[in-house]
């Protein structure tokens, strides 16, 4: 299995960033897509890394959001034919009722609707590739089976990294978790610069994917913010990886 990491807020040297992120995946003879970005950078990055999209055979929406979502319209332009696999709900207003409005872009959505696959899950996408969603209403982990235990994708972990991937153990009876990749969602109101939670409850989380769910690796970014990353370094150590666009990972099928 090989990922390359697309979009992401920071970026290797020549590749573009922005608050977004974006997965590509190749995984036993088939190419993914997870996310797309905000804005369409993703093509830049992926003509830059080597990644031809208009060869993606399926894509995932992990959520509603625009920073996941709005990206797709670019991805239209190349690749006429892959599916995009996202919940019904993505699109609800019900869900962004009283808040700021971050969802997807509805211009874009209209335009392309027949492309999006709504169905509520858990969904296979190939022979050890899943869909499972969460208790977000809009929100679902990829999760991959391979050779050295399950390597989860949760974009923004909206309902928790800790709740998500004991969940995902429970599912997957015996299959430890070999890797989990994706924001926590741990940001401050003020942005990435800011912490959100206190500092004990990031310790603690931190403490709970280590020792109780023994993950080996853990790849974050995005949405957690610098001063979360930070704390969960100083617990983690070795086994925390920031994310950013143009890293590639492997690991076995």
């Amino acid at each position: 299995m090989k990922i390359i990491v697309l979009m992401e807020n920071s970026a290797q040297e020549g590749l573009i960033c922005e608050h977004g992120l974006s997965f590509y995946l190749e995984y036993r003879g088939g190419r993914y897509l997870l996310d797309a970005g905000e804005c369409g950078a993703v093509l830049y990055n992926a003509s830059k890394l080597g990644v031809d999209l208009s060869q993606v055979d399926k894509a995932v929406l992990s959520h509603g959001h625009y920073d996941h979502a709005d990206g797709f319209s670019a991805f239209f332009r190349v690749n006429s034919a892959a599916p995009v696999y996202a919940r019904p709900r993505i699109t609800d207003p019900e869900i962004w009722a009283e808040k700021e409005y971050i969802g997807i872009n509805m211009g874009m959505f209209c335009r392309h609707e027949k492309r999006f696959d709504l169905a509520e899950g858990p969904r296979d996408l190939a022979d050890g590739l899943h869909l499972i969603p969460d208790r977000v209403k809009h929100e679902q982990s990829l999760v991959a089976e391979t050779a050295e235990g399950l390597v989860v994708f949760n974009s923004c972990c909206h309902a928790g990294v800790v709740d998500i991937l004991a969940q995902l153990k429970e599912r997957f009876s015996g299959q430890p978790i070999r890797a989990v990749l994706g924001g926590f969602h741990l940001m401050g109101k003020g942005g990435t610069s800011t912490l959100g939670p206190a500092p004990e409850k990031v310790r603690a989380m931190a403490a709970a994917l280590r020792d109780d769910l023994k993950v080996k690796d853990i790849y974050t970014g995005h949405c957690t913010g610098a001063p979360a990353y930070a704390l969960l370094q100083e617990e983690l150590g070795d086994r925390l990886h920031h994310l950013t666009a143009g890293a590639v990972y492997e690991f076995a099928d």
